[in-house]
């Protein structure tokens, strides 16, 4: 009999560990990541999405607008944000060149204008060769 109950605690326990566990669980997005966009004329982008998100309190939902919880995972730009337009998944949306500049470089000049800051507003500044 005690077995039995120590055996139903046992299980009880981890069952209900396991589901905390899961429901707990969110997507940790890599620190730095090269943006790199396969036949464009500029080089890749080195993003931190620590120092956006961590340093400087972005939301997830300004670059991953179309995820209902970017927390949990979310789609590269490109996957809707094609070289020349819109993808599949997507027909309609921007080409990724200027979904990036308006998104990135709207809000670093917004930033530099109230907070005085000098985020990267100029090609070279963000496309390092």
């Amino acid at each position: 009999m005690k077995l039995k109950k120590l055996l139903v605690g046992i299980f009880s326990g981890t069952f209900v560990l396991g589901g905390t566990i899961l429901l707990a669980q969110q997507v940790t997005p890599p620190t730095e990541v090269e943006i790199i966009t396969e036949g464009a004329k500029m080089a890749g982008v080195k993003f931190s999405h620590e120092k956006h998100t961590k340093d400087y309190k972005v939301d997830c939902k300004v670059c991953h607008h179309k995820e209902e919880d970017p927390t949990k995972g979310a789609l590269k730009c490109s996957a809707c944000h094609g070289l020349m337009g819109g993808t599949e998944k997507a027909p309609d949306a921007p080409k990724n060149m200027l979904a990036y500049h308006k998104n990135c470089i709207d809000c670093h000049q917004k930033v530099n204008a109230e907070q005085g800051k000098a985020a990267p507003t100029k090609c070279n500044e963000c496309h390092k060769k």
